[in-house]
């Protein structure tokens, strides 16, 4: 289906830019022969109805399908802007328009790629399921494992838990940069996230009673299902996989007042933001601190029968990976690994504590993103005279890694610039996901991934 819409897309486009360069000839040859009949032609015969079925079969069959880009937006433009000429008989400069937007929308097509998630490469079969911890916050965490194949078809699960994801995205990128676009822009182009999907098969029993378990800790205004081909890769390799869903709240107060993440703000303003995010970070670290214990008491019998971890091993990104940092400062844990920490929620004396187990930080090896709570600073403080973290800048690695995102909407964050380029997303998820394994193994890392640090 989504080549069929694909296909319906660019016929459109195609008849957008064939009229208007018709209408062009056509209109040529009257003003050298002045013919009615051709004039006859342009402005009636052509009447394009076939066009207007074509354009609601298109918006139906996204808006129930498969749910629209941010490039959906210049087919939308350029039919618009067709129609607009066609019905009022504009001077061409509205006809060069939509031919524009439809040369646009055909490039954009083309370029931005429908990406889907690798599917892992282990040699285990991974299952997936959804539970919820008996908690202070009820809190739902999704689950990958791996499983004894008992020949069972894989199933879709949806990849999104909620519908707030977009507006959570529009709060941030809001927080961030002096002008945003209206919020409908974003659930609008957005949407199609709603209808993304991974496979995995359900309900089947666990590998072995006695497995290693990781704990991953998603970044911030993100979700227990965002980093997904992670976890699954993992559960593929025989770990089971915990992902808890944090929830925090995005403005921290009047959005209008105050753009938080803006550089130049007041010393009280970044203070109170701070102090904010401390607490968050302490929400988080309750949420996965209950959940080790859970582990460690038998508490999820319910889940998985008899089951018992042979390690407990804590992974995070960005906002998790200051979470598994500061747990890994009051527990005692096999291995803690941090992707590109955010430091800013540490108070001073979380810089200064000392770590209770094997830690890799793997960080991204330049700041692209000049603003205070980004600051590099903030990683090297916390490093400063420390020995008990492994530490690593990796070549082309952005924040957004090892995000989902950078699978599914690749060029729309090499745009936003979020990532640099589209071409080297599989070798750096990759690199992360081999260098992962082999911490984890305690294995040493080779010459040729030693040469992908800076």
């Amino acid at each position: 289906m989504k080549k069929f819409i694909f296909r319906l897309g660019f016929i459109l486009a195609m008849n957008i830019i064939f009229c208007q360069f018709l209408n062009a000839f056509l209109s040529l040859l009257i003003t050298l022969i002045d013919c009615k009949m051709i004039r006859s032609t342009i402005n009636h015969e052509y009447a394009n109805y076939l066009s207007i079925f074509g354009l609601g079969v298109w918006l139906l069959l996204n808006y129930y399908l498969e749910g629209f880009r941010f490039n959906s937006m210049l087919i939308i433009f350029a039919m618009f802007a067709f129609y607009l000429d066609k019905a009022l008989q504009l001077s061409s400069i509205i006809s060069n328009i939509s031919a524009i937007f439809a040369i646009l929308y055909i490039w954009s097509s083309i370029k931005w790629k429908y990406y889907s998630l690798p599917l892992p490469k282990g040699k285990f079969r991974t299952c997936y399921k959804e539970i919820q911890m008996k908690d202070n916050y009820q809190t739902s965490v999704s689950v990958y494992y791996p499983c004894h194949d008992q020949k069972q078809k894989d199933v879709d699960f949806k990849w999104l838990p909620n519908s707030k994801y977009s507006k959570q995205i529009y709060e941030r990128i809001n927080l961030q940069l002096k002008w945003v676009p209206p919020q409908f822009i974003f659930d609008f182009g957005l949407s199609f996230l709603n209808y993304i999907t991974f496979k995995a098969s359900a309900e089947q029993p666990l590998l072995d009673e006695k497995l290693d378990v990781i704990i991953f800790s998603h970044g911030f205004t993100q979700h227990r299902n965002a980093y997904t081909f992670l976890c699954q890769e993992l559960a593929s390799e025989g770990y089971i996989v915990f992902s808890p869903q944090h929830t925090e709240m995005v403005y921290p107060w009047d959005q209008k007042q105050t753009k938080i993440l803006h550089s130049g703000n007041k010393a009280e303003v970044m203070n109170n933001y701070q102090s904010l995010r401390a607490t968050h970070l302490d929400w988080r670290c309750e949420q996965v601190k209950c959940l080790i214990q859970q582990l460690q008491n038998d508490k999820l019998q319910e889940t998985f029968k008899n089951f018992k971890p042979l390690s407990i091993n804590l992974i995070g990104h960005s906002f998790g990976g200051a979470t598994v940092l500061k747990i890994a400062q009051e527990i005692k844990l096999d291995t803690v690994i941090s992707y590109d920490p955010w430091l800013f929620p540490f108070n001073q004396e979380d810089f200064q504590k000392q770590l209770k187990g094997r830690t890799l930080i793997l960080s991204k090896d330049i700041n692209r993103i000049r603003q205070e709570v980004f600051e590099p600073k903030l990683l090297q403080d916390f490093l400063n005279d420390r020995k008990d973290v492994d530490h690593y800048r990796i070549k082309g690695l952005d924040h957004a890694y090892p995000n989902d995102l950078t699978y599914l909407m690749a060029t729309e964050l090499t745009i936003f610039g979020e990532i640099r380029s589209i071409y080297n997303i599989q070798q750096v998820n990759q690199l992360l996901i081999q260098l992962t394994k082999k911490y984890l193994k305690n294995q040493q890392f080779t010459q040729e991934e030693m040469n992908q640090f800076y």
